[in-house]
């Protein structure tokens, strides 16, 4: 069994994606200096969380005693990562940490200030061709069901529901650092709770920018109950919104475009300035081990040149709409020509096994 578990359980839009990547593309460097990183990829950590809010007879259950299982055969520090677990129930939670024992586990919540969280959690909502408003979202952070509210974004919430008996040195907050401080950053705050030296492994990978411009998102706002309709994502495969919606047309054709940063209205802002020193405050109180400074959850100030989406006007969204339908022609041309290349190929099969004399009946046999 791992002597110590890692066990990051959010929080989402708080820089996991990158961590992530880190963990997985040094996957067999941190195994060489006795860091397990289970499964093998992302996605088995998604799983695993998953599995790990469920209840006993819930389907994805063998995805978190696999992991368990792995962990449990490794003789070192083992290393879980996805933002979901901070979904989980206090029940769900203290099992989670009980199934993983007897090993000394280790939480860890990646905590950002939430005037840069908050609309960045919006984005990943149009990116799956949700409508709402970044003002009707923030409203609905306080309901007590769903992917986004505040008990999952608010490290203090989260940690309430997780830390159960856990001794506060083993409950770490890692704060995200200051927009415009060094991407790898974030991972030497990470890495120094794994216990590994960050310098021994590689950062700067090739990751493909996600955040959308205000323009953009602006414009997936509009249009997403007719993209979502376009690819049956409310009666089809759960997971045809993200495939088509968010990785397709958000990432691949709209986010390498840019533009403004979003921003929110002057109340709000400052709403949430109050509820992160509240943050804070509490965080300060509990005594959990901070990786990092809790001032960077009260640092932040809107980017200079965000715009409110719902300020984008008609003429910036057809300047938008207008390339994107050109992308959008041009790909279905692409495989419109493979299709009829590899049409081609099969009749031109067809017909060779057509006039083959040894396919003929009358071969003399």
């Amino acid at each position: 069994m791992a002597d110590r578990i890692v066990l990051h359980i959010g929080a989402p839009k708080t820089g996991t994606t990158f961590l992530q990547a880190v963990l997985f593309h040094n996957q067999e460097r941190l195994a060489d200096c006795g860091v397990l990183v289970p499964g093998s990829s992302r996605r088995d950590h998604g799983l695993a969380a998953t599995g790990a809010r469920q209840r006993a007879d819930g389907g994805r259950r063998e995805d978190w005693l696999r992991m368990v299982s792995q962990v449990r055969a490794w003789p070192g520090t083992a290393v879980i990562s996805n933002e979901w677990f901070s979904m989980a129930t206090a029940d769900a939670a203290h099992r989670a940490v009980e199934e993983l024992g007897p090993a000394e586990t280790h939480l860890v919540f990646t905590a950002r200030d939430f005037v840069d969280q908050v609309p960045a959690a919006w984005q990943e909502t149009v990116k799956l061709g949700r409508s709402s408003s970044v003002d009707d979202f923030m409203a609905s952070l306080h309901k007590q069901r769903g992917r986004w509210r505040w008990s999952v974004l608010d490290p203090v919430l989260a940690l309430d529901r997780w830390r159960g008996d856990l001794p506060v040195d083993q409950i770490h907050v890692v704060t995200v650092p200051p927009r415009g401080s060094a991407p790898s950053l974030l991972w030497e705050r990470f890495a120094r709770v794994c216990q590994v030296s960050s310098d021994a492994f590689e950062t700067l990978l090739d990751q493909a920018r996600e955040s959308l411009g205000a323009e953009s998102a602006r414009l997936l706002q509009r249009s997403g109950p007719l993209l979502r309709q376009a690819v049956d994502a409310d009666n089809g495969h759960w997971n045809e919104s993200y495939r088509w919606i968010q990785r397709y047309v958000s990432h691949q054709l709209l986010a390498p475009r840019g533009g403004s940063r979003i921003t929110m209205r002057p109340c709000d802002v400052d709403a949430l300035r109050e509820r992160s020193s509240l943050t804070v405050k509490a965080l300060a109180a509990a005594g959990y081990d901070v990786v990092g400074d809790l001032a960077d959850l009260t640092s932040a100030d809107p980017p200079a040149g965000a715009r409110h989406p719902d300020d984008v006007t008609d003429a910036e969204l057809l300047d938008v709409a207008l390339p994107l339908a050109a992308d959008l022609l041009g790909e279905v041309r692409v495989q419109t020509l493979r299709a009829d290349a590899a049409e081609g190929r099969l009749q031109a099969a067809a017909n060779a096994r057509a006039t083959d004399p040894s396919n003929s009946d009358d071969s003399g046999h």
